[in-house]
């Protein structure tokens, strides 16, 4: 019975609007039409004054939920300038997360420019970095001397396939004198690459950039576990050997090591590309 009263009040409390216009129109009708000079006989009573009951129990009625009605109001109206407050923080902090994420993600490419030239690296040739997420890879840092080859491609690319998957897997992977990508409408090349790793056809085909020449070396972070891959490539046969990035990478391992690990941004880079 108790719960029943409770619900009742919360009910009309939550209906205090309606039932505050609803009161004033029926005191506008009393007054309107001399209904507050009613009278009945009931009770043992000639002349019970009904128009004065539902006059002043209107009179009542119009006043409790009309002060509730105005109160809620102010209530709403509070609470929706503070959530708008907290829109304006959150979208504020987002633009700031993102503008430190841009702004590290080129800090990361202009140190792998630098690693670029170090490796004297030509416009044949591009570095590419890949950190796991989702179980997936996502690009985080890419650079070329032509620019061409610097474009993103696709938006994810599967941990197990193709040479990073190899070279995720095994720690490293190295391969040169892949066959030409235009022999036999591109099959040799295909079949070579798939022959090692598996990997979809239409993905070969939509590779911007049909290397022959690959490095694939994973990075672990700090704590030994695995991070990130970093993918160098040639459209040459055979434009470097896996001893000569390795001596290159020794003095600037560590540096990367913390780029990768800092690197949070992923996320907001889900809807850039990338490729193989």
């Amino acid at each position: 019975m108790r719960n029943r009263i409770k619900n009742l009040i919360d009910w009309l409390f939550d209906k205090s609007s309606y039932i505050a216009s609803i009161s004033f129109v029926v005191l506008t009708i009393i007054d309107i039409s001399s209904l507050n000079e009613w009278t009945i006989n009931a009770f043992g009573i000639p002349k019970l004054e009904l128009g004065k009951f539902l006059y002043y129990t209107s009179v009542v009625f119009a006043l409790i939920f009309g002060v509730k009605a105005i109160s809620s109001q102010v209530e709403n109206t509070q609470l929706e300038s503070k959530n708008k407050e907290q829109s304006e923080k959150i979208r504020d902090l987002e633009n700031s997360l993102s503008e430190v994420v841009n702004e590290t993600n080129e800090l990361f490419n202009s140190y792998l420019k630098l690693l670029v030239k170090n490796l004297n690296f030509t416009h044949n040739e591009r570095i590419s970095v890949y950190k796991t997420y989702n179980n997936e890879f996502r690009l985080i840092g890419r650079t070329s001397v032509n620019p061409n080859l610097a474009k993103r491609g696709r938006t994810s690319y599967p941990i197990t396939d193709g040479f990073i998957g190899k070279g995720w897997a095994e720690g490293e992977f190295f391969i040169q004198e892949l066959p030409s990508p235009k022999a036999s409408n591109g099959r040799t090349y295909y079949n070579k690459i798939n022959g090692i790793n598996q990997i979809s056809r239409s993905v070969i085909d939509n590779l911007n950039m049909k290397s022959r020449n690959f490095f694939i070396y994973r990075i672990n972070g700090f704590d030994n576990s695995p991070k990130a891959v970093l993918v160098f490539e040639s459209l040459e046969p055979s434009a470097f050997t896996k001893e000569h990035i390795i001596e290159k990478l020794a003095g600037v391992k560590q540096p990367l090591v913390m780029f990768i690990e800092k690197n949070n941004g992923v996320k907001l880079l889900e809807n850039n590309a990338l490729d193989l």
